[in-house]
């Protein structure tokens, strides 16, 4: 199977901005390899394809999906926080247990805000892009 010109232009805007599959990849930089003379447009995308729609929204779906990881992990972090408790043993057996907000809500009001703001933003994100 011969692999043309054409078919790794296809490629090339997946391949750069490093959404391209593994095979994909391979086979766009063993193309590559065999013609250094293509080097040249493969360094920076043709200006028409960097200004193309498909390749913009790969780019914005990329970074959307960034930032959908970046906020899962403060929602996370923050309600782990908001949920610190105190644990009382007595004797070898847990006596009581309670949420140290209930004690410094104040404190702790924060953290609870803002996983919540966290939270809401997570889901709006994850909705948008589907």
């Amino acid at each position: 199977m011969t692999i043309d010109r054409e078919i790794i232009l296809d490629l090339m805007p997946l391949y750069r901005a490093g959404l391209a599959s593994g095979p994909s990849r391979r086979l766009v930089e063993a193309w590559l390899a065999e013609h250094p003379a293509d080097r040249t447009w493969s360094g920076s995308a043709p200006a028409d394809a960097q200004e193309s729609e498909g390749f913009a929204a790969f780019a914005r779906a990329r970074r959307l999906r960034r930032w959908l990881r970046r906020l899962y992990g403060i929602a996370c972090a923050l309600t782990a926080i908001s949920l610190t408790t105190q644990l009382h043993f007595a004797g070898g057996r847990l006596e009581w247990a309670r949420l140290v907000a209930i004690d410094h809500p104040l404190a702790f009001a924060p953290a609870v805000l803002g996983a919540a703001a966290a939270w809401t933003a997570y889901f709006e994100l994850r909705r948008r892009l589907r």
